[in-house]
């Protein structure tokens, strides 16, 4: 009996594993359960956000574009401990956006890129295309929740080669006291 050869994988860029792993991480500490869809199984269409979509501008040296995010209503409903302060999904979707933007951000630190980041903004999915279409890379990264769909892309120009590992992070890791 012939042996099937496993698909072709395709290589892992470190900005995917920072960008699946500060999602995981977020929607984890607010108790959703939270995978990533492998690439070759995301449908076409499941690439493109749904309304509306929360983005978040960025640049730094070697680094400059949009982190955006869209999800099933059902998922940020899910979410644990929201807020009181927070009125609606709008809002909520904001700052999901915002911590997931914080989150990367950290990440990239590590690597001696210091982000620059703006205010967490709503957009309708044909906005966001727009906006991205002229970038040069375009990432999409597809999760999977019990309550629905996740998706997050990132869009600019990027410069992968720029990413230096360092154990000196210049950001302080999560849960230590900063003293002003």
């Amino acid at each position: 009996m012939p042996q099937s050869r496993p698909p072709a994988s395709r290589k892992v860029r470190t900005i995917d594993v920072l960008i699946q792993g500060a999602t995981v991480e977020l929607f984890h500490f607010y108790g959703v359960a939270i995978a990533p869809v492998d690439a070759g199984e995301v449908r076409e269409e499941a690439r493109v956000h749904s309304a509306p979509t929360s983005t978040v501008n960025f640049h730094a040296p070697g680094f400059a574009g949009v982190l955006a995010l869209s999800a099933n209503p059902g998922v940020y409903r899910a979410m644990a401990d929201l807020p009181p302060t927070l009125d609606g999904i709008d809002d909520w979707m904001r700052e999901v956006a915002n911590q997931l933007m914080g989150k990367v951000k950290s990440r990239i630190a590590r690597f001696q890129i210091s982000l620059h980041t703006e205010l967490p903004q709503l957009r309708q999915p044909g906005d966001v295309e727009r906006r991205t279409r002229s970038c040069k890379q375009q990432f999409a990264y597809s999760f999977r929740t019990l309550k629905g769909e996740v998706l997050v892309t990132l869009s600019g120009d990027f410069d992968e080669g720029s990413l230096v590992f360092s154990n000196a992070s210049p950001l302080p890791l999560d849960g230590k006291v900063i003293l002003f």
